[in-house]
C-alpha cells in the first residue's frame, strides 16, 4: 500500500480537450495489464504506456525511460488515486506531469455537446458520451425542456437548458439501461421535472416506482406548445421506449443505430433472446419500418469513438446501411444471434442499479467500464 501523496491534476474535461486536439503527450495508464488491455484511451497525438502503478514505484528511472522525452504527462487510472501517486514520484523528473482528476471514470463521463437543425418548434441537443459510446438528447420548446437518457454526470444538461432559457420540465429514460448509470432520477430531483419510464419499465420491478409517471404507446408528452409522442419499441428490452418528434425526427432508444440493430438477450438472457428477437424484428419492420424515409434517426448508442458532429442519418441512410433490416424474421433471428458480441461489462449490476439498488458513489460509478457492448452485431472497436 502507498502512501497518500499531492500532485499538479488536469480534469478530465480539459484532458479530453487536449486529445481532440491533437496536442502530443504521454498518456501514462497505472491500472493492472488486465484492465488497460480491456479498455484504454487512445488519441491520435497521445502516445499511451501501460505501466503500473509498482512498477513505477519500483523503478522511477526504468518508468522515465520508458516514456517519450520532452511530451507533457498525462497519468491515469481507474479513479483518479493511484495515478495521483504515480504522478507525484514523477513530479520535476518529467515536464508537465499532471494526474487526469477522476481517472478513467471521469474520462469517460465527460459530454460532447451538438445542436441538431430541425425544423418546426423543437430545438434539440445531441450530447456524446464517447469514451462508452452514449448518446441523450435536451429537447427544448418554448422555454421547457425535456431530457432524454440522461448522463450520471447531469450537470452539462443543466448547463444546456439555462442557455437556452429553458427550464427542465421532463425528464425520461427510454429503457432500464444495461451498459450504463442513468442521471434521470438524479435530474428529475434536481430540477423538479416529471419523472417518465415506459409502464412495462415499472413491471421490471424498478424500486422508486412512486416517482414516476409512466407513459404508454401513443402518450404525448407537453413540450411548451408544442408536444413529442411516446412510440413503444420492445424488442431490445421489453420497456424500449422511443420519442417521435412530428415528423421529423425519431429518438430511437436502443432499437436501431446508425450502423446496426440493437442486442436482444440484456434482459432475458440467452434462453429469451430468439423471442425477444422475433419481436424486435416486427418493431424494426412495422412500427420504425413504416415511418419516411426522410425523418431523422436519434440513436441513443454508437460504436464509440470521437466525432466531429452529431450522430445522425436519415431512415432512408440507416435501411441501407443495416443489412439486417432487410433480413425475413427466421433470417433475422439466425444472424442476430450468431455473432452476439460480449455482454457489457457488470451489465446486471448496472441494472440493478438502474432498478433502484442503493450503493455508494463510488463503487456504483466503478461498475462503468469498457464499451457498451448493446449492438447485436461485433463493430469495429472504438478508438475514444
Amino acid at each position: 500500500m502507498h502512501a497518500p501523496a499531492s500532485a499538479p491534476e488536469i480534469d478530465a474535461a480539459a484532458f479530453e480537450q487536449e486529445l481532440r486536439s491533437g496536442r502530443e503527450l504521454v498518456v501514462l495508464d497505472v491500472r493492472d495489464t488486465a484492465a488497460f488491455a480491456a479498455w484504454h484511451l487512445t488519441a491520435p497525438g497521445a502516445t499511451v504506456v501501460n505501466l503500473t502503478e509498482d512498477e513505477v514505484h519500483d523503478d522511477v528511472a526504468g518508468a522515465l525511460s520508458a516514456l517519450p522525452i520532452g511530451r507533457p504527462v498525462r497519468v491515469i487510472c481507474n479513479v483518479g488515486n493511484m495515478s495521483l501517486r504515480v504522478a507525484a514520484l514523477l513530479d520535476g523528473k518529467a515536464p508537465d506531469v499532471r494526474s487526469v482528476h477522476g481517472g478513467m471514470v471521469g474520462w469517460s463521463r465527460v459530454l460532447q455537446a451538438a445542436d441538431i437543425a430541425l425544423p418546426g418548434p423543437v430545438a434539440v441537443t445531441q450530447f456524446r458520451r464517447e469514451a462508452r459510446g452514449c448518446l441523450s438528447y435536451l429537447l427544448v420548446a418554448d422555454g421547457e425542456a425535456l431530457v432524454v437518457d440522461p448522463a450520471p454526470s447531469v450537470q452539462p444538461y443543466l448547463d444546456a437548458a439555462t442557455a437556452r432559457g429553458a427550464r427542465i420540465t421532463r425528464v425520461l429514460d427510454t429503457h432500464v439501461h444495461a451498459d450504463h448509470l442513468s442521471g434521470a432520477r438524479e435530474l428529475a430531483r434536481r430540477t423538479g421535472a416529471a419523472l417518465h419510464l415506459s409502464a412495462p419499465a415499472l413491471e421490471r420491478g424498478i424500486r422508486y416506482a412512486g416517482e414516476v409517471t409512466p407513459l404508454t404507446d401513443g402518450d404525448r408528452l407537453a413540450l411548451g406548445g408544442t408536444h413529442v409522442t411516446m412510440v413503444a419499441l420492445p424488442g431490445h428490452t421489453t420497456d424500449m421506449t422511443g420519442l417521435r418528434i412530428g415528423d421529423v425526427a425519431l429518438i430511437g432508444g436502443d432499437s436501431v443505430f446508425l450502423d446496426a440493430i440493437a442486442r436482444p438477450d440484456l434482459e432475458v438472457g440467452e434462453a429469451g433472446a430468439a423471442d425477444a428477437a422475433r419481436v424486435l424484428h416486427r418493431t424494426l419492420r412495422e412500427r420504425i419500418g413504416s415511418l419516411p424515409a426522410t425523418m431523422l434517426l436519434l440513436p441513443c448508442h454508437t460504436a464509440g469513438g470521437r466525432h466531429d458532429g452529431p450522430v445522425v442519418a436519415t431512415l432512408g441512410t440507416v435501411r441501407h446501411a443495416v443489412p439486417e433490416l432487410a433480413l425475413d424474421e427466421q433470417a433475422f433471428v439466425d444472424q442476430v444471434l450468431a455473432d452476439m458480441p460480449p455482454r457489457p461489462l457488470n451489465y446486471l449490476a448496472i441494472i440493478g442499479v438502474n432498478l433502484g439498488e442503493e450503493l455508494d458513489d463510488d463503487t456504483a460509478s466503478r461498475l462503468e467500464v469498457g464499451a457498451n457492448n448493446c449492438a447485436a452485431r461485433r463493430q469495429p472497436a472504438p478508438t475514444p
